[in-house]
């Protein structure tokens, strides 16, 4: 065999294998999430994407809501939400807003990821499904102009399906900077 048609035949592998962990790399994190207990977030298509409608009156039983506040490492923007912890009825619409200013000297554009989990569940699990943002400023390039502040609102209301152990959510949210293209 030439040194041509092994050369190609050993391209061709790692070219194959390459390909195989692109399909395999997303199955793979969500082992490794798993393993480690990291929430995910869930994005859902199709009819189970569909909004469920909101009550036409919230129901009687109230969980507490927590907001957390996190950037990336060395990120110059200070972060937080505007309320902490509140007690919400199921159903019950609610707007509240996180906080940024851009300490640095220039402006930069930046994305903010959520998740969303649960106490009381076993694992912190996923709560995402049972949330219905109404307005959210996450996944969404922001700009942030320097030395300025930053109001950005988040609306959802709790589903009537959240299960009936779950006492407290949590919502997560990690600035990122959105680099330039």
């Amino acid at each position: 065999m030439s040194k041509n048609v092994r050369l190609f035949i050993i391209l061709f592998c790692v070219a194959l294998a390459m390909l195989g962990f692109g399909y395999a790399f997303v199955p793979l994190y969500k082992v490794f999430c798993d393993f480690v207990g990291i929430p995910q977030p869930s994005v859902l298509i199709g009819k189970e994407g569909v909004p469920k409608p909101m009550p036409k009156a919230p129901l009687e039983r109230t969980v507490v809501v927590r907001f957390m506040a996190n950037t990336e490492a060395g990120l110059p923007v200070e972060f937080a939400p505007v309320e902490r912890v509140t007690r919400l009825n199921i159903g019950q619409n609610f707007l509240t807003a996180y906080e940024a200013k851009n300490i640095s000297n220039e402006g930069m554009a930046g994305v903010a990821v959520h998740t969303v989990s649960g106490q009381g569940v076993t694992g912190g699990e996923d709560m995402s499904a049972y949330i219905d943002l109404q307005q959210c400023f996450c996944f969404e390039e922001q700009y942030y102009p320097a030395g300025e502040d930053i109001n950005l609102p988040l609306q959802f209301f709790i589903t009537a399906d959240l299960p009936k152990e779950v006492h407290t959510l949590v919502f997560g949210y990690t600035l990122f900077e959105q680099p330039e293209n």
